[in-house]
This record gives C-alpha cells, sequence and structure tokens, in this order.
C-alpha cells in the first residue's frame, strides 16, 4: 500500500487505511525497515522505483514540505539529474516527506490514529482528486456520449467524418473525405464537468485541451474561408497553420462580453470563465490577434491581453507563463491572489460550493499544489496564514 499510494494507485479505502498505519507509532519500526530497505537496494544500484515514479514521489514531497516547514510554498527548481541521481533523491525526500506526514495525521485528531477506515471518512475535510475526465461529448442531433465510460476506438461516423476515442483518453476527429459538402457540416461539443479534463484533435489536426467546466463546439469539418470553434471556459489551444483558411476561436461570455481570437497557427490559451473578472489570452508561440468590436490587439509570444466586463483591454507584456499553463501541467497555482480568487479554482476542481463566513479579504497567497491532491492538503496551505475551514458535505466555509 505504501508504494501504491505513492503511484496512485491505491484506492480510496487502501489510501485511508494506510494513513492509519502511518498515523499509528507502533509501526515506526516496520516504516523505518521498509525505507531502509529500500535505501539499501539503492545503493547496490538497483533501481528501486522507475522514471515515473521518482518524478512523482520527488513531486509530493517538494509540494507537501513546505505546508509542514513554514517556508515558502513553491520554488522553482530545474535540475538535470540522472535516474539513480533521481531515485535517490526521491527515497532521500521520501523519509522527509514520511516524517511530516506522520507529525500531520497524529495531529489532525485527539483519537488514536489507528482508527478504522470508517472513522477516518469522518475527517473534516477530506475531499479526494478527481478521478477520470468527467467530460461528455453532445453530438449534433442532442445525444451524447459519456466519454469516461466510452469503449476506446471508433464513436460515430458523421458525414466525411468519423469521431474515436484513443486509449489515452482523447478524442480524434478525422475528416475522410477532403472536399466535405458544406450542407453536409454537422456540429458537435465536448463539455467538462466539475473536475474534469479532455484533450480534443479537430479535423484540421489542431489540438484542443479542455480545462475544467469548459466546452468546446466545433464542425465536423471545416470549410470557407476561416476554420471556426466557440468556447466557453478555459482551453489550450495548438492550431495547425494553413494561411489560406485562418483560425478563429469565439469566445462565448454572458451579456455580450465574449471576443474572438484569430490565428494563423501558434500556442495559446484563452481564460473566460464566467464568473472570473476577465478574459485572458496568452500567447506560447506564434501570433495572435485579439478582438472585441473595434477595440483589437495583436499578441506576441510572451503577453496576454485581458479583456475586462467594461469591454477594456489591458496588455501584459511580461505574463506569468507558468501561472497560466500549471491547470494544463498539473496543478492548481496562484500568485498573489485573494482567497476568493483560490476558491474559485477549487470549487471547479473538486466540485464542491465555497460559502464566506466573516471578511476574509485582504490577504493574498502564492503557492500551487498538484492536482493529484486531496482538497485537505490545498487547505492544509492556507490554513498556515490562519484562514479556517469547515467541511460540511459538500460545502466549505471560509473564515478569518
Amino acid at each position: 500500500m505504501f508504494h501504491r499510494w505513492f503511484d496512485k494507485t491505491a484506492s480510496e479505502e487502501e489510501r485511508s487505511e494506510l494513513m492509519a498505519l502511518l498515523g499509528n507509532p507502533e509501526n515506526d519500526e516496520e516504516i523505518h525497515t521498509l525505507l531502509k530497505a529500500a535505501w539499501q537496494r539503492l545503493e547496490e544500484s538497483e533501481v528501486v522505483f522507475d522514471k515515473e515514479q521518482s518524478e512523482g514521489m520527488l513531486r509530493r514531497v517538494l509540494e507537501a514540505a513546505p505546508a509542514v516547514g513554514g517556508v515558502s510554498v513553491r520554488e522553482s527548481r530545474r535540475s538535470v539529474i540522472t535516474m539513480r541521481g533521481m531515485a535517490a533523491a526521491a527515497v532521500i525526500l521520501l523519509v522527509v516527506g514520511a516524517v511530516a506526514y506522520f507529525q500531520f495525521f497524529r495531529s489532525v485528531d485527539t483519537q488514536p490514529m489507528a482508527a478504522s477506515v470508517a472513522e477516518k471518512k469522518k475527517l473534516p475535510i477530506d475531499v479526494p482528486a478527481p478521478s477520470g475526465s468527467n467530460a461528455i461529448l453532445t453530438l449534433a442531433d442532442g445525444s451524447t456520449v459519456v466519454l469516461d465510460s466510452a469503449r476506446d476506438g471508433l464513436l460515430t461516423r458523421q458525414g466525411g467524418t468519423q469521431i474515436s476515442k484513443t486509449n489515452a483518453g482523447k478524442l480524434v476527429c478525422k475528416t475522410l473525405n477532403q472536399n466535405p459538402v458544406p450542407a453536409a457540416i454537422l456540429f458537435n461539443t465536448v463539455s467538462t464537468r466539475r473536475g474534469g479534463q479532455y484533450q480534443i484533435v479537430l479535423p484540421d489536426g489542431s489540438k484542443v485541451w479542455l480545462n475544467t467546466v469548459s466546452s468546446l463546439r466545433f464542425p465536423t469539418a471545416f470549410t470557407g474561408g476561416e476554420r471556426v470553434v466557440e468556447l466557453t471556459g478555459e482551453a489550450y489551444f495548438e492550431v495547425e497553420k494553413n494561411e489560406q483558411m485562418p483560425f478563429r476561436v469565439h469566445v462565448n461570455s454572458p451579456g455580450d462580453k465574449g471576443m474572438d481570437v484569430r490565428v494563423l497557427g501558434t500556442h495559446f490559451n484563452v481564460m473566460a470563465y464566467d464568473n472570473e473578472a476577465e478574459i485572458r489570452t496568452t500567447l506560447l508561440e506564434g501570433a495572435v490577434k485579439v478582438f472585441k468590436g473595434d477595440k483589437s490587439s495583436v499578441l506576441a509570444p510572451g503577453q496576454q491581453v485581458k479583456l475586462d466586463k467594461q469591454g477594456g483591454f489591458k496588455l501584459d507584456e511580461h505574463a506569468d507563463m507558468e501561472l497560466t499553463m500549471a491547470w494544463k501541467n498539473g496543478f492548481t497555482s496562484f500568485k498573489s491572489a485573494d482567497i476568493k480568487s483560490i476558491m474559485r479554482q477549487v470549487e471547479r476542481w473538486y466540485d464542491i460550493d465555497v460559502v464566506y463566513v466573516g471578511d476574509v479579504s485582504g490577504r493574498t497567497f502564492s503557492g500551487g499544489i498538484s492536482r493529484d491532491a486531496n482538497l485537505s492538503e490545498i487547505i492544509r496551505l492556507l490554513e498556515v496564514s490562519k484562514i479556517h475551514f469547515r467541511m460540511d458535505g459538500r460545502k466549505l466555509s471560509v473564515t478569518p
């Protein structure tokens, strides 16, 4: 269970049982023996963990350690580590992380931590990270396909286009007829619910990564002088270049607050949630033109344009690329953000509702944590700054 916990194959029941075992002082000797044996095997140049497991353990411990030590939550760590060196670092940090977890789980409750699995589920805040893509394909005829449960392979054929789901959990639209008849063009929509995320390959080969609580409407084939898709929520695009047929993203937003992004071939991110104050378009590669009515802005790589609810444009020439792309890279991240903006991310990802009791404004936070983490782990990061939380079903109350 110890190894399964770190490589994310343990069930929720196994995870709860393991936490109870780790929290029992009677098991310290056995835990020490396990860690020592792993280290000794490493000294003999035997690979204890594969590369993916080592990177995962290293990332988890680096994310967990600041929550215990009270130091800066996020550090930028970029280094080249050999396979054996990475495993060594993982085992060393595993010891540190294990001690931190032991201390935390022994202080959560006054009851013995060797409690039953049923008692562990009574922890005040214990919402697991989402599992599955939580994505739905809505076809042109109104029928729906739940992508988590759909079999891999061909899902449907629409005119000259076939739509398939790969074993990597990706939707691929392939145009079989290179000259589709305009009358045969249909529109489909992929949408993600709370805690969902999905990748789509469009008929022209362009790739789209859809964030949680988002949707993309797209045709079965691109015809005419422009490739047009419609977005709500957030998505990252890698567009195939076609100078004869520019690519345009129409961003839907209530009250005619949306905008359009026009490109030839480029990599960019659009964040346009209804409950956020701004629509943000960030360019990573190539060039895009963002326009709303008679206002427009052309972006260069590394720049971001913000459209506020009054229709005003604001250009940031040195946008934080790491922060913008955190969601796609598997992190919940924030920089100089107030608690309410952080909680909007938490609501979308963990499928909970947040209410505020008292004034929690006036404080800002910087940090980040893996999207694989349970809600309790991100809560611990914020509680260091004396923000308090209470869970009641799927409702999280936040108090000063």
